[in-house]
């Protein structure tokens, strides 16, 4: 398994990667996530998007099967792995390479799907807690994790 770092000439692999994830998980992404399945899937967006969010890929036996990404807040954002590639280590390579990224500064921070019970427990098992029990208005749960 590899993870590498993705810039904005590499659109076309993010974006099968990323619209993988949104078709075949919707429940696990906000409702915004999804315009990237529609007025947001153009070439100048999706450009823009990994100039301006650190983003991450994990590789296994050739084929993509996980992202991950953090902005310049500090916040690890789109996560996700394919069905087949869970429980192999893919989603704690991606968060360690996004902690990596962030370095000592401010904690790091994301927002999870309330409902979203495995990636609550994935996350807490990582070292996140829930800072707010109450959804916000996409239906996100805050998590944090200290540095």
């Amino acid at each position: 398994m590899s993870v590498e770092r993705l810039g904005p000439d590499d659109w076309r692999r993010f974006r099968a990667v990323r619209q993988a994830a949104l078709r075949s998980d919707p429940a696990a992404f906000a409702a915004s996530a999804h315009r990237w399945l529609g007025d947001l899937d153009v070439e100048t967006r999706w450009r823009e998007r990994l100039d301006a969010v650190v983003t991450y890929v994990a590789c296994l036996d050739g084929t993509d099967v996980g992202t991950a990404g953090v902005g310049a807040d500090h916040e690890l954002l789109g996560m996700w792995v394919a069905p087949a590639a869970r429980g192999t280590g893919v989603a704690d390579r991606l968060v360690d390479a996004v902690a990596r990224h962030a370095g000592a500064g401010a904690p790091l921070h994301l927002r999870v799907m309330a409902g979203n019970d495995v990636g609550v427990r994935f996350y807490t098992r990582c070292g996140f807690v829930v800072t707010d029990p109450e959804p916000d208005a996409e239906g996100c749960l805050s998590m944090i994790r200290a540095r």
